[in-house]
């Protein structure tokens, strides 16, 4: 019940968000608003507001619209011609429509800077050790050595340090870091091979960097799922205690992390709790190229205590923290275009598209570990939200931006009929990417 509830309040978030973009530049476009609408189907509660327009929260959650004066969908009095949405120049109709998804965008910067400004708690980046003929080692880092800051980037904590280095494994190239060693602060140069690294794993890239992070103990606590690893495929949800493995009590996450990579391709009979409640799985970890086990999980640090001298926190000032947040932004957008084209191509599976079931455990778990991760997945599900309704299929807005841009070719808009088609050729394939997402909700649930 508690994740169908964030699930609710994070779809009635993003949904006004969404179509208050619509309404507000449809207002300043003069375009007459007849119904702002989250949710579809029976209203529950509706009312008429000063300016004219029915304002109505209806039964199925699972989107909204905003219904504007248009010739095309009925008789429109002589006097309110002008206040048409099909009577407006193109580029009045290409802002209405475009508005959506970039309120989305604008939504999500607003988030990320509300983070950065509250603050992203953290362990420092100290290093606890360096692994013989590593990248790291070449780089002369030692034990002991802070990593302050990354290309002039600060990074105060592990989870800013992986974020800076993971961008670079897109490409390859040299990070110059900023290094506090015994007092004195010093430049290295460390090398980063083009390879990609699961974003939810920050252990990952820093074990092929030959990093290990200063230790601290932590719960055995599932704070990320990786989809299609062998956490997900043996039923392990976010939030699960992990135990006991084969019979035998661990009480810390480097516990499990050495079992799990001491038992590659074996099958380990795992006890987790969940609810207060002891479940009994069946879980084999992966052989990896370098003949260790992994699983695809990652820890939940919010629930274990961390010393005070390895608190840390990453933090900007308001100002500062625009341009930070609008960099989050545009590289998580980029993220997902890739992702989006990845699965168009055959690079990525389709197994990574998620739907209402993803969601709603996403939106349980993020609420759980507190305000900032909740406000992290609100702006992660929003540029989501925006960059889908951006894609050129009719029905969506990318669609109708597709319309509009052939319209500026020809000088004239599409006929009506070619339209419709549109439409329900986008209705068809909406409902078939709405399928697989349900499809592959429900494969992950049961474990099928």
């Amino acid at each position: 019940m508690q994740s169908l509830f964030f699930f609710l309040i994070v779809l009635a978030i993003l949904i006004v968000v969404h179509e208050f973009g619509h309404f507000w530049v449809a207002r300043r476009c003069g375009v007459k608003v007849l119904k702002f609408s989250v949710g579809f189907g029976k209203p529950l509660w509706k009312k008429k507001g000063l300016d004219g327009t029915e304002y109505v929260l209806a039964a199925i959650p699972l989107g909204g619209f905003v219904k504007m004066l248009d010739e095309r969908e009925g008789d429109v009095p002589a006097q309110d011609l002008d206040k048409a949405f099909n009577r407006k120049p193109l580029r009045s109709r290409v802002a209405i429509v475009a508005a959506g998804p970039i309120a989305n965008l604008l939504f999500a910067v607003v988030a990320y800077w509300f983070i950065f400004v509250v603050g992203i708690p953290g362990v420092r980046s100290i290093i606890g050790e360096v692994t013989v003929d590593s990248p790291a080692s070449y780089a002369q880092l030692i034990a002991g050595d802070e990593i302050k800051a990354v290309n002039d980037r600060i990074t105060p904590t592990w989870l800013s340090v992986h974020k800076a280095l993971l961008r670079l494994t897109e490409t390859g190239g040299v990070a110059e870091l900023t290094i506090n060693s015994g007092g004195v602060e010093i430049e290295r140069e460390l090398e980063i091979l083009k390879r990609e690294f699961d974003s939810s794993r920050v252990r990952s890239l820093l074990q092929a960097l030959g990093i290990t992070p200063v230790s601290v103990e932590l719960k055995p606590i599932i704070g990320a799922i990786v989809k299609g690893g062998a956490a997900e495929q043996a039923g392990i949800q976010i939030g699960d205690l992990l135990v006991s493995a084969n019979g035998e009590l661990i009480n810390s996450w480097m516990g499990w992390v050495e079992l799990i990579r001491a038992n590659p391709d074996k099958l380990l009979n795992i006890t987790v709790e969940r609810s207060g409640k002891a479940i009994i799985l069946s879980l084999t970890p992966i052989m990896t190229d370098e003949n260790i086990g992994q699983i695809g999980a990652g820890v939940d640090s919010s629930h274990s205590k961390v010393p005070t001298e390895l608190q840390a926190e990453l933090r900007y000032g308001p100002i500062q923290a625009i341009g930070q947040a609008i960099f989050e932004t545009w590289y998580f957008s980029i993220s997902t275009i890739k992702s989006i084209a990845g699965m168009l191509t055959g690079t990525v599976s389709s197994k990574d598209i998620g739907g209402p079931i993803s969601i709603a455990q996403y939106a349980g778990s993020s609420a759980d570990r507190g305000l900032i991760s909740f406000v992290g997945f609100l702006a992660m599900i929003s540029i989501s939200l925006g960059i889908l309704n951006l894609l050129p299929i009719p029905i969506l807005d990318g669609g109708h931006l597709a319309m509009y841009f052939v319209e500026w070719l020809r000088g004239t808009p599409l006929s009506e009929q070619i339209q419709l088609q549109g439409q329900k050729i986008g209705i068809v394939l909406l409902l078939m990417l709405m399928f697989l997402a349900f499809f592959n909700d429900l494969s992950r649930l049961f474990g099928e």
